[in-house]
């Protein structure tokens, strides 16, 4: 299974992106006139967020994490978020979080009144995106976030690796979650497979 998980890993490469040289115009202290200073930097820059056919290589999914399973990276990850091949198959069920005029159509369904819907409770909805789960590769050391409550103050988001985000899954109990992982999770995912980044989403 794991051979499958990052099949689509590319390595992109990292241009180079000269920045325009920029003439600063300094007013003259003693004769009134004006000094020209050329500065030219370089910059690094990610490469564009599609392909050559316009296919977009990040995505962000939402849904419930099912499972994860430890296992080995394949090489094309490396360079591509996976610092190390050390990492997990991690199974979610799809979802779609909808906010806004989409979240009161769809409460209001088969009714005409469009974008002037009236309010849902928390303007919000969740509702299936298909029928399959998905499977994405989670390398251990991708960073994201989970919200927890401190014993004093508000709900947080608190910094958690891919390793110990698996742990949660699996049932660990700590950090203390402030609510469930099955409420829902934001993963952005890069080349199609690959786990960048998450963060739980509070719900209400």
């Amino acid at each position: 299974m794991s051979s499958m998980l990052c099949a689509a890993g590319r390595l992109r490469p990292m241009r180079v992106a000269p920045l325009l040289a920029v003439a600063l115009v300094v007013a003259g202290c003693s004769f009134g006139g004006t000094k020209t200073t050329t500065v030219t930097r370089t910059v690094t820059t990610q490469a564009s967020g599609a392909d050559q056919f316009g296919t977009p290589t990040v995505v962000t999914y939402f849904g419930e994490p099912i499972s994860t399973t430890s296992a080995t990276l394949p090489k094309e990850c490396a360079g591509a978020g996976c610092p190390s091949r050390k990492g997990y198959a991690l199974v979610v069920k799809p979802e779609f979080f909808l906010t806004g005029a989409t979240a009161r159509a769809l409460a209001a369904a088969g009714s005409a009144c469009g974008l002037a819907c009236p309010a849902v409770p928390d303007d919000y909805q969740v509702i299936p995106a298909g029928t399959k789960n998905l499977t994405f590769a989670l390398p251990a050391g991708t960073m994201g976030t989970v919200l927890t409550l401190p014993k004093r103050g508000n709900v947080q988001p608190t910094k958690v690796t891919g390793a110990q985000f698996a742990a949660l899954v699996g049932g660990a109990t700590t950090p203390k979650l402030y609510e469930s992982l099955s409420e829902g999770v934001w993963f952005t995912v890069a080349n199609g497979d690959i786990v960048r980044s998450f963060a739980q989403q509070y719900r209400p």
